[in-house]
């Protein structure tokens, strides 16, 4: 299971563009770009409002929207990882 800063998580999302994603991502994450994560996340069945998630993106601003629009959706346990570099540094697989 993959953790951030010692906290086990649920879900690992970039929220980049899939030619981003395919460069280079973290281990165990999975792509849903921020323009349709609200979409997505509404149509996936099964996912609880305390999920532990963590977005990341490239610098920090996608994946700050994206930390937005999931609490919008009532997860209350979203972790924003800032960009990939950042994210890294305290991301284990």
């Amino acid at each position: 299971m993959p953790s951030f800063r010692g906290q086990p998580l649920d879900l690992v999302i970039d929220v980049r563009s899939k030619m981003e994603y395919l460069l280079n991502h973290l281990p165990k994450a999975e792509n849903i770009p921020v323009q349709v994560l609200e979409e997505s996340m509404r149509a996936r069945k099964g996912l609880k409002p305390d999920m532990a998630i963590l977005v990341y993106c490239a610098s920090g601003v996608r994946s700050r929207n994206a930390q937005g629009i999931l609490t919008r959706l009532g997860f209350t346990k979203v972790i924003d990882g800032g960009g990939i570099r950042a994210a890294a540094r305290d991301y284990r697989a």
